[in-house]
């Protein structure tokens, strides 16, 4: 529990305002088409959650693409001061979710996105143009 508080603490420190976190939201879409994701879909989702402004949604061919994205998003987020308060399924690698409280990434294999379908789910959030 302090290490989240501590973290938030950190990502707090930085100024977020809502223009920021939509940068640095595209810049991680953008790190993902580079390390080439297949697909990727930002969801604002400020009118429909209150713990989290924006999903990024990341489907690749397998577990070492979402690996590996992980790990490029998490080094250029950590550059610009960034860190996450939460990663959780890099064993498995089917769905890793990375938790930056303002912003959440779920990189999928493209079988399990197609399976939770969190696009189905919030059908009604608004899709965010990044590139």
């Amino acid at each position: 529990m302090i290490d989240k508080i501590e973290q938030k603490e950190k990502n707090s420190n930085k100024e977020n305002t809502a223009g920021n976190i939509l940068k640095t939201v595209r810049m991680a879409a953008e790190i993902a088409d580079d390390k080439k994701a297949d697909y990727i879909k930002i969801l604002d989702m400020r009118s429909r959650l209150i713990i989290t402004d924006y999903f990024i949604i990341i489907s690749v061919k397998n577990t070492r693409l979402t690996r590996r994205i992980k790990e490029e998003i998490c080094f250029n987020l950590k550059g610009q001061g960034l860190y996450p308060m939460n990663v959780d399924g890099v064993s498995g690698g089917n769905w890793i979710l990375i938790d930056y409280d303002d912003f959440v990434i779920h990189i999928f294999t493209e079988q399990f996105r197609q399976f939770y379908d969190l696009e189905r789910l919030w059908k009604d959030a608004k899709e965010i143009e990044w590139n």
